[in-house]
């Protein structure tokens, strides 16, 4: 009988291939839409200061790499137990979240209703949530945590997760830069992200300290590649930087994927 574990992995997954193929619809729908006219500066109301086609193709290369990541370490640590990498892999694979953003693209297409607007921007938010907890959780189990608690910290994390992105005050009226409803306190909800992906780090330099093992600093260095590259995404800055955040996440998990094996002897 296969763990728990392995069906919310599964499951993970299988959401993360049903955004890629989400964000590709969208992309095949705007350019149905607007065929022989180039995308509007101004759509659904919201004035860009990038090409959203640009910020499509950069989500749907995110999406790409992570189904690809995520099979990969499927079929890698499969039959491994390592918690670490459990939460890992969870945050990587909810990074696919990210797609639901180009709903608001397509939205004066569409004219779904408002209150799927708030569930829209909600579900993001939850994922971004999901995704820092899961990387503090992932190194919480460097410093000696019991393996067995695997499951109930994954309740938890999404319990909390759905509190918060519940309790986000959503203005319905405005549709920010980065394709999701504005919200009354994103100062104070960045600052609170920024913190917690540091305490993630920390974590593991306190498991590297514990385990007296230069390996768990370069799985501090992963996560704080990870987490920069997302923030950057997240932020869907365009330009250079956009690649070097896609460098940075796919760099991260590999350097993740390797130490983790070199910890655990499978090679």
């Amino acid at each position: 009988m296969k763990p728990i574990r392995s069906y919310i992995t599964q499951t993970a997954l299988y959401i993360s291939i049903i955004m890629l193929i989400l964000i590709t619809t969208v992309i095949i729908f705007l350019h149905w839409k607007l065929t022989g006219i180039s995308m509007p500066d101004e759509l659904n109301g919201l004035t860009l200061n990038y090409s959203p086609y640009n910020v499509l193709y950069l989500i749907l290369i995110k999406n790409l790499f992570v189904v690809s990541a995520g099979l990969i370490l499927r079929n890698l640590f499969k039959n491994t137990a390592s918690p670490e990498m459990f939460f890992f892999s969870i945050a990587i694979l909810v990074l696919s979240f990210t797609s639901l953003r180009s709903l608001f693209l397509v939205d004066g297409f569409l004219g779904y209703p408002v209150y799927l607007s708030e569930i829209i921007s909600r579900t993001v938010y939850f994922g971004e949530i999901v995704i820092i907890l899961c990387l503090f959780t992932s190194g919480l189990f460097t410093t000696g945590i019991s393996f067995q608690k695997q499951q109930s910290f994954f309740l938890l994390i999404t319990l909390i997760s759905f509190i918060l992105s519940s309790s986000i005050p959503i203005d319905l009226l405005e549709t920010n830069i980065i394709l999701l409803k504005g919200t009354g306190s994103e100062y104070g909800m960045n600052i609170i992200f920024i913190i917690l992906q540091l305490f993630a780090v920390l974590n593991f330099l306190v498991g590297a300290i514990k385990n007296n093992s230069r390996d768990y600093l370069f799985l501090a260095l992963a996560v704080g590649m990870i987490s920069i590259g997302n923030e950057i995404l997240f932020s869907l800055i365009p330009g250079i930087l956009s690649y070097m955040a896609v460098l940075s996440l796919i760099s991260g998990t590999a350097l993740f994927g390797y130490k983790i094996y070199k910890i655990y002897q499978w090679i």
